[in-house]
């Protein structure tokens, strides 16, 4: 039942953590927008060659349209297979999205055994041992949790390997980074051999995960964690489920705040609206930096330092 504990205990920590992510997020003063086109939610043709909606005449008098639908389209294939790595460093690609796809393919198998223990959990007549149905979802489980695992493994190694030999790399390389380098490839080669050694068909993820629903009860024979290595994968994939939250490593999913409300916010600055009021707010925040030319000592406002005459520098 340890584990089990120790599952929750991480499970919450990742929920409390993210929450305080995006609560952070969405609570944050206004930034500064880049505003990079092509901007992403554009609901027209002018997104194919960057254009905005500020080419119509008199577009403040137009209403203001957007796509989350376009967003997404354009985040999903970044996000999953890296398209600007991709495009900009293939070197670095090529150890870089095996690593990344592994971890996505993790968390789907991970949600295909949720799937598999609520099915199990309901008694469903038409999904039981041995039916197509479950056999099925028993193989896609396999192959996902296969396929996360090999690949997690050589982009882990090929991460690290590139971080100690490329010197471009290793200058800006932190104790962090390869600690959660190797943090992570610990994880996936602990799990490929519990795999290797004899659970071929990822039947100890399956109890586990029907246990994780049910406080620690199972329908199958195999009972999770009867190896060291088998173990091993249960402590360190809990530890990492909270662990990532934690770290710069929620970049995976917080991106989504940085492309929708940074890169391609465009929404107009409307008179009385809710970005004119955020910007007051912000002239009235006092900035302590270390530029001797802004002036700013943490005393004055942004509204005083904006209207003042800037120093000159001796």
């Amino acid at each position: 039942m340890g584990f089990y504990i120790l599952s929750y205990v991480c499970i919450a920590v990742f929920i409390g953590a993210t929450g305080c992510l995006i609560y952070r997020q969405i609570t944050l003063p206004l930034h500064v927008r880049w505003e990079i086109y092509p901007v992403r939610h554009e609901t027209t043709a002018r997104v194919a060659y960057g254009g905005s909606y500020m080419e119509e005449v008199n577009w403040w008098n137009n209403e203001y349209k957007s796509s989350h639908i376009n967003e997404l389209k354009y985040m999903v294939p970044e996000i999953l297979f890296l398209r600007g790595l991709w495009k900009e460093n293939r070197s670095l690609w090529l150890v870089s999205f095996p690593f990344h796809f592994g971890m996505y393919l993790m968390i789907a198998t991970f949600g295909l055994l949720l799937l598999h223990a609520v099915i199990t959990l309901g008694g469903f007549p038409a999904f039981t041992a041995g039916n197509a149905d479950e056999a099925l979802l028993s193989g896609l489980i396999a192959a996902t949790g296969w396929s996360g695992l090999i690949m997690g493994n050589i982009g882990s190694l090929g991460i690290l390997y590139k971080r100690l030999t490329d010197r471009e790399m290793r200058i800006y390389s932190s104790f962090a980074d390869y600690f959660n380098i190797l943090f992570i490839f610990i994880f996936f080669l602990a799990a490929l051999i519990t795999c290797l050694l004899g659970d071929p068909l990822l039947e100890g993820a399956k109890a586990y995960t029907f246990g994780l629903l049910t406080g620690g009860h199972s329908p199958h024979p195999y009972v999770p964690g009867q190896t060291v290595f088998g173990r091993t994968t249960i402590v360190l994939a809990s530890l990492l489920v909270a662990y990532i939250p934690l770290t710069h490593m929620s970049h995976m999913y917080m991106k989504y705040f940085l492309y929708h409300k940074v890169k391609w916010d465009d929404a107009p600055n409307q008179r009385g609206g809710k970005i004119e009021s955020a910007i007051m707010r912000n002239l009235d925040l006092k900035p302590t930096w270390q530029a001797k030319h802004v002036g700013a000592d943490g005393q004055k406002s942004w509204h005083d330092i904006a209207t003042s005459a800037p120093k000159e520098m001796k």
